[in-house]
This record gives C-alpha cells, sequence and structure tokens, in this order.
C-alpha cells in the first residue's frame, strides 16, 4: 500500500511545475495585459522611489565627506576670529579705551602688524598675552602689562562695545591705517631704551608709535 501512495505523490509532484507554468502563461495571455495600467501606477511610483534612493546613497557617499570637511573648516575658522576679536578687543580696551578713537585705532594696527612680522607670534591672542624675558628686572614680563594684573574683566558698556567695533575694522581690514606698519609704542610719560633704535610714526594722545 505505502509504495503506490509514494508513486501518485510523486507523479503529482512532477506534474506541479507544468501545470504552474501553463496557469501563468493563461493568465498573461488573458488577464495580465488588463491590469497592465494598474500595475504600471503603482510600479512607477516605486521605480521612481528605487531611483531617487540609489542616487542618493552613490552620490551621498561621494560628496558627503568633502561637505563635512568644509563646515568642519568653517566652524574652525569662525571660532578662531572670535577669539582673535575677543583677544584683540580686549588689548584695545585695557591699553587704551581712555584715548582718543585714532589711538585705539593704533594699539588695533599695532597688535594686528606683529602677527605678520618675524619675531612675533602669528596669532592675535599670542602677541597680546606675549612674554618676554627682562635681563634688568631678571624675569618674564608682558609687552602688554594688563595681562600680567589677572582676573581682569572688561565692563560692558559703550567703551567695550567701541573696543569692539574698532577690532573687527582693523581685524577685516576695513580701515584706513593710522599708524602703518607700526610694531611699537610706549606712554609718553616713558622713554624706554629701545625707543632709540626705532623709527617715530605719531604721538597720538598719551602714546607714541614707532615702525
Amino acid at each position: 500500500m505505502l509504495l503506490p501512495s509514494l508513486q501518485s505523490l510523486f507523479n503529482q509532484a512532477r506534474l506541479w511545475p507544468t501545470l504552474w507554468r501553463a496557469r501563468l502563461a493563461w493568465y498573461w495571455r488573458f488577464e495580465a495585459r488588463e491590469h497592465l495600467p494598474f500595475l504600471a501606477v503603482i510600479g512607477l511610483p516605486i521605480l521612481c522611489i528605487v531611483g531617487i534612493v540609489c542616487f542618493a546613497y552613490l552620490y551621498g557617499t561621494r560628496v558627503e565627506p568633502a561637505q563635512i570637511e568644509a563646515s568642519q573648516r568653517e566652524v574652525k575658522r569662525a571660532l578662531r576670529r572670535e577669539g582673535d576679536l575677543e583677544c584683540l578687543a580686549q588689548n584695545i580696551y585695557f591699553e587704551a579705551r581712555g584715548e582718543p578713537l585714532k589711538g585705539q585705532y593704533a594699539v588695533a594696527e599695532v597688535t594686528v602688524n606683529r602677527t605678520q612680522a618675524p619675531n612675533f607670534p602669528h596669532t592675535i591672542c599670542a602677541v597680546v598675552h606675549e612674554m618676554r624675558w627682562d635681563p634688568v628686572r631678571h624675569r618674564p614680563i608682558a609687552d602688554f602689562s594688563w595681562t600680567q594684573l589677572g582676573g581682569l574683566s572688561p565692563d560692558n558698556g559703550p567703551a567695550w562695545k567701541r573696543a569692539m567695533d574698532i577690532a573687527t575694522a582693523v581685524y577685516d581690514d576695513m580701515n584706513d591705517p593710522v599708524v602703518p606698519g607700526a610694531l611699537f609704542y610706549h606712554a609718553t610719560s616713558v622713554r624706554p631704551s629701545w625707543a632709540r633704535t626705532r623709527t617715530p610714526l605719531a604721538t597720538i594722545g598719551n602714546h607714541v608709535f614707532y615702525k
């Protein structure tokens, strides 16, 4: 009994592929064509979505690293600018907030000019906070003495706003130079030894400026 049953199942299994092929051929010939507009309406958006996803993936893979690098550079530039302006405005404020407007511009110009000169640091903040060895006092001293006082903070008033405006104008090269090429200055109340070796450019308020 078991053997004939197995033989019957085997014969049916052999016939299944033939029957399914016949059914598919009949469906395509008589029914599927009637549904072609419907299939096209459904299939076309699907094909479009698949194409967009593939394009976005391939294009994004190629462009995204460059966009990320450009964004990172932009962020670094913005942070560098913000720090530079803060240091420059502080130097203007603490060195010259009581001076005439031209004198404040001149202090800003000296600070920026030093970043482009040999023997000075090449960033605004490094110039403002530079320390040098004083052979007379036998200790390091700051080029701008206010930086050694510690804990100073500008008042958020008109003088600080003016210092920020001047810092921005000089940093972005939007003003005609007041003391072109100046790298040094000192108060009119003193006469440092180094002044004899420098070329004086102008006396503005209580400061003398030199190349």
